[in-house]
């Protein structure tokens, strides 16, 4: 019985060999005994496009159904959000969402979302994985469950509060919606088409194999979705991850935008068009551009952990109004304290209507207050990733030599942040085995550099990358 631990807010394994059926149940079970103890027996259940997800989901539905839960299902796929969404609106005592978001198709895994509709604190994921250790599997025949409820149905309604129906009758826009084969797929396309806008989705069939490309929007993944804005001659291009929690951008003229832009964007739409006012929170990998946009609005910022479920904690005891993450997860408060993409796409596009702007207009205008940053990231595959802080603290005049002088923050990963402006950033990953070197500074070509030499450097001392 291999051991099962809740990361920053839920469990990953490879299909077949950690993920099965009995890590489903073992799960289910415990997510069902923790609830309890909360005096609580409503559960609700969704499922991304994966290999066997329904199945899994299913397999998780009787299984709570068993230990006593009032359990329902979503009738079809459904994004991260959308479960999210209707487990806080619908009263539930908590949310299991089947995926691996972004990772590669190899993987599948489980959420866990709270009453509130977003992640649960560290105390709660810790008190999960004492549960699951305690709980065998019965290897009980997977089978179907038909207690279900159209849950993007609820979706739709609880989103038109922040629909400006106004601003969509004029100009109609032309919209290229990239799901990457993903839960998102038919879901914001058609809350576009009733808006009265041209849409063409792309990559819009369900693919366990993903087209042999990872479901996370970022720049090398959205070649068909530069091509497909450029050949359609769209306003617009949205790209969402495999469960649709995470937006990246293509603008009129084919070109990436990265999640950076996107949070500042909203930051600027919220205040500016919307009128709000609170706090930010961003994680420590996250652009430098956010601090920038807060000092000119004069709204406090928040840096946590990497893990939205640290945001998601602000949310609910704070004022944080939004907050966001590097690898693409923007959540609204006012809407629910967990990332959603599709609201993210639908909230840029009300920017653009309501300046009368082009998206790389707009980006522009974000410039004028924050200036240029140019940020670069890079995966690092190892081997073993348990000791590669102690090695980059060791060896740290080595691998930073004339990077220039620093301060370290440690809060998460070791990040040095340059006395000449910008930073660099090394980051075990808690989902694959994999470290994450990021750079952010003002110069184009330097940001690159950076990661590469760094990454040279830090291979020549380990030795260990795949």
């Amino acid at each position: 019985m291999h051991k099962i631990s809740f990361g920053t807010e839920g469990y990953r394994g490879i299909i077949g060999y950690d993920f099965n059926f009995s890590t489903v149940e073992r799960i289910a079970k415990a997510v069902s005994e923790y609830i309890r103890e909360n005096k609580g027996k409503r559960l609700l259940i969704g499922y991304d496009t994966r290999f066997l997800s329904k199945e899994f989901a299913q397999h998780a539905a009787n299984t709570a159904s068993k230990e006593g839960m009032e359990v329902l299902i979503s009738e079809s796929f459904c994004p991260s959000p959308v479960l999210s969404n209707a487990t806080k609106g619908l009263n539930f005592n908590g949310g299991i969402m089947i995926t691996a978001s972004h990772n590669p198709p190899k993987y599948n895994g489980i959420k866990f979302k709270s009453h509130y509709g977003g992640a649960v604190p560290t105390e709660v994921t810790n008190r999960l994985s004492e549960l699951i250790a305690k709980t065998s599997a019965e290897h009980m025949q997977p089978g179907e469950y038909n207690e279900t409820i159209d849950i993007k149905y609820i979706y739709r309604q609880d989103i038109e509060r922040f629909i400006d129906r106004k601003l969509h009758g004029g100009k109609r826009l032309k919209i290229v919606i990239d799901p990457m084969h993903g839960s998102g797929q038919g879901l914001l396309s058609s809350l576009f088409e009733d808006l009265g806008h041209e849409v063409t989705e792309i990559r819009n069939i369900v693919n366990p194999y993903f087209g042999g490309t990872n479901p996370e929007p970022v720049d090398e993944n959205l070649a068909p979705l530069k091509k497909a804005v450029l050949d359609n001659k769209a306003d617009i291009g949205i790209a969402l991850d495999g469960d649709a929690d995470r937006i990246a951008l293509v603008n009129e003229k084919g070109e990436y935008v990265d999640a950076h832009r996107v949070f500042g964007l909203l930051i600027m739409y919220l205040v500016e068009e919307m009128g709000l006012s609170g706090e930010v929170a961003k994680t420590v990998s996250s652009t430098e551009m956010i601090n920038k946009l807060c000092e000119h609005y004069n709204l406090k910022l928040h840096t946590t952990k990497i893990g939205f479920k640290y945001i998601c904690e602000l949310m609910q005891h704070g004022n944080v109004m939004i907050g966001g993450e590097e690898s693409g997860g923007i959540g609204i408060a006012a809407h629910i304290p967990e990332r959603d993409g599709l609201l993210a796409g639908i909230l840029i596009t009300q920017m653009m209507l309501k300046r009368k702007k082009s998206l790389q207009e707009l980006v522009e205008a974000m410039y004028a207050i924050t200036g240029r940053y140019y940020y670069k990231r890079k995966d690092l595959h190892v081997n073993n990733s348990g000791t590669i802080y102690e090695t980059i603290l060791n060896n740290k005049e080595r691998l930073l030599n004339n990077f220039g002088s620093y301060e370290i923050d440690d809060r998460d990963g070791c990040k040095f942040i340059f006395k000449s402006g910008g930073f660099l950033m090394a980051r075990a990953s808690g989902t694959e085995p994999v470290v994450r070197i990021y750079a952010e500074l003002t110069d184009k070509n330097k940001a690159g550099m950076i990661v590469d030499e760094f990454i040279k450097r830090l291979t020549a001392i380990t030795g260990e990358t795949k």
